[in-house]
């Protein structure tokens, strides 16, 4: 796993994010930060919680955790130890159950992206990812800038990782739900969470931040 500092206001309240699979920090520029500091976690080539992520979860006061897509499976595994230390965490269009007929996505799916990864298909990828061609456009002009080979390695590896034991739970506090999500299918999500957690929808695609201008935002969605 790689860490990156998103915002430092130097405030004792922390957003610790967990990304999603092949993103960096490029697509989350347009969002601001005024309350709190933001240090995302993304690159899950391995399940090593960084050690600059792993003392942010001590030293600051306050910890909310944001995990979307992959990185919701990501950050329970990794962080249900240190559960005493955080105050809440979201999970935005993901399940702790991500390759699933059911409950996330199903397996013919994600092996057919895995095999077939090109910079053409990562591209169709990006683009179901949200919903209309003005969001694509800005989509574009901030995405991700990692190497292909690099993302194709961590998709392989994911696969690896999700086929451990059931996942814990008691993690999330609340779960956020895109209408028209069209890579972690809407009606698998709600499946998972109804019984689980609060649930709140938004008319938005697999990637929601454009409906954000800040961090702080995020927060205050009431499920």
């Amino acid at each position: 796993m790689n860490c990156t500092w998103l915002h430092q206001n130097n405030t004792d309240k922390l957003i610790l994010f967990f990304n999603g699979w092949g993103c960096d920090e490029h697509p989350f520029q347009h969002m601001i930060s005024s309350g709190y500091d933001v240090l995302m976690v993304n690159d899950y080539r391995d399940l090593t919680l960084p050690e600059e992520a792993f003392k942010a979860v001590h030293d600051y006061k306050e910890v909310q955790v944001v995990a979307w897509s992959f990185g919701v499976w990501v950050a329970q595994s990794v962080l249900m130890p240190l559960k005493e230390q955080i105050q809440s965490a979201m999970a935005i269009n993901g399940t702790f159950q991500p390759v699933s007929a059911q409950y996330g996505i199903p397996e013919p799916i994600i092996l057919g992206t895995l095999t077939n990864l090109s910079e053409r298909n990562l591209a169709k990828f990006q683009r179901r990812m949200v919903t209309n061609s003005e969001d694509w456009q800005q989509f574009e002009r901030i995405k991700p800038q990692r190497l292909l080979d690099e993302v194709e390695n961590e998709l392989f590896l994911l696969t690896q990782h999700f086929q451990v034991g059931k996942m814990k739970e008691g993690f999330y506090s609340q779960a956020i739900i895109g209408t028209d999500d069209r890579i972690i299918p809407t009606a698998n999500q709600k499946a998972f969470w109804v019984e689980r957690v609060p649930v709140k929808e938004l008319e938005q695609g697999h990637f929601c931040f454009f409906a954000f201008e800040s961090w702080d935002e995020v927060l205050t969605i009431q499920s």
